[in-house]
């Protein structure tokens, strides 16, 4: 293979070209056309026992060529990776063929220009100020109860009884919007504790009080980030409640502690400890990220990045179809939204424009920053991870090293390197 790379300044763009020839590209082509031979089907006979006079019909040069292009593009991406690479791209570089005969293949690999980037203060920034953590009892609290839930008994209620904060309540629902049922509204035989929150703000709160019976009415209000069909709106379930049990639980002892099975843990008040120490890390990480975050801003405002619209065009795109995914995690479509909301695509265009050039602009000062200081993630890094993550998944080590790879490791590794490079650096 021979490689070359050039820019297009005018289009904001660089272009690898891969050519693959000779014996190489007439390899391709022999696996290309058998790959086509056993995939071919020609009416009035089974799929490959069909002669060889027939399939040569359908086996045109043209499809010959177009399989061998497309069975030659990830050999042809990594060559051109692994090469003595000048130009490097800002995004993912899209494969289009050049020049394709019997003789060679000319694969010519398009992406956007990293922009010039004048990078700003990144140390030593102190409009950003360092949160301390705090954990409180009430977390602490919280958190136990959610572990006597583990072991809670059931005692049924009398029948003139009224549903209670913690109770375990068996009933059938459906749900009317201006008195007309919605799609997923209705449900029989579900089990509920109340104060769970399981079910939307004002639901569970609305039932208190209520006893066993059909035709029972609550009014609720769905939240305004809910599903777009229903977010604001007013609803009324009506229920017919069949069970009411009061949920016991075991006491804050001793006994608790040894029957959650924690390691380490062998009274309650190593429990709270645990708890605690978990609620530390949890918040100096979150914490930590935050701070992190808000430090990058800063360096972007003081840093000088164009982008060329062609990234910021690819990067809508791009988070365009994430938003899309995340609406049909809803049960809609794209569309079905649009009519939901009365937004367009340029309104979802133009509000996800912002977060993608801040994306775009976060992503290039982080790398200038992490080249700049000359991260590097060494080999006791790599495995010291591998053996985090096979810890914390209960696998062997070879399980992880086979489905995660080096790379990918590295790259999260000089992700930490950065986030402790910028939270040590900066902040007061």
């Amino acid at each position: 293979m021979k490689f070359a790379e050039s820019k297009i300044i005018e289009q904001g763009q660089g272009k690898w070209t891969v050519t693959i020839d000779g014996q190489e590209w007439a390899t391709i082509l022999t696996k290309a056309k058998n790959r086509l031979k056993s995939n071919v089907e020609v009416p009035g006979f089974r799929k490959g026992k069909a002669p060889q006079k027939e399939v040569d019909k359908y086996l045109t040069p043209s499809k010959i060529f177009n399989e061998g292009f497309r069975m030659a593009i990830q050999p042809a991406f990594e060559f051109a990776r692994n090469s003595d690479v000048k130009i490097e791209p800002m995004n993912s570089p899209s494969p289009v063929p050049f020049k394709v005969s019997e003789k060679e293949i000319i694969i010519d690999f398009f992406f956007d220009l990293r922009p010039e980037i004048k990078l700003g203060k990144y140390t030593g920034i102190k409009s950003v100020e360092k949160q301390s953590i705090e954990v409180t009892e009430e977390e602490i609290d919280t958190a136990i109860t959610q572990y006597q839930q583990q072991f809670a008994m059931e005692k049924p209620k009398a029948n003139d009884a009224k549903i209670a904060e913690g109770d375990a309540v068996t009933f059938d629902f459906k749900g009317y919007v201006d008195d007309v049922p919605f799609k997923g509204g209705e449900a029989k035989g579900h089990k509920l504790i109340i104060g769970s929150n399981q079910f939307i703000p004002g639901f569970e709160t609305s039932m208190i009080g209520l006893g066993l019976g059909d035709n029972q009415a609550i009014s609720v209000t769905f939240p305004t980030e809910y599903a777009p069909e229903l977010a604001g709106k007013e609803a009324k379930f009506v229920l017919n409640i069949t069970a009411i049990s009061e949920r016991i639980l075991p006491n804050r002892d001793d006994e608790l502690a040894k029957d959650l099975n924690i390691p380490g843990v062998e009274n309650f008040e190593q429990l709270k400890e645990k708890i605690k120490n978990e609620f530390q890390t949890r918040k100096a990480q979150g914490l930590k990220a935050q701070f992190v975050n808000e430090v990058i801003g800063e360096i972007i405002k003081g840093s000088t990045v164009e982008l060329p619209k062609s990234a910021i065009d690819s990067q809508v795109q791009e988070m365009k179809k994430e938003f899309e995914q995340e609406v049909q995690k809803q049960g809609l479509t794209l569309k079905a939204y649009k009519k939901a909301t009365g937004l367009t695509d340029k309104d979802i265009e133009a509000e996800i424009l912002g977060d993608a050039k801040a994306k775009l602009e976060g992503y290039l000062v982080t790398s200038e920053i992490k080249a700049k200081e000359k991260f590097e993630a060494t080999e006791e890094q790599i495995d010291s991870k591998y053996q985090d993550l096979a810890s914390q998944f209960g696998v062997e080590i070879d399980y992880i090293k086979n489905i995660i790879k080096p790379d990918q490791i590295k790259v999260e590794l000089l992700n930490d390197l950065l986030n402790d490079f910028l939270y040590e650096n900066n902040g007061k």
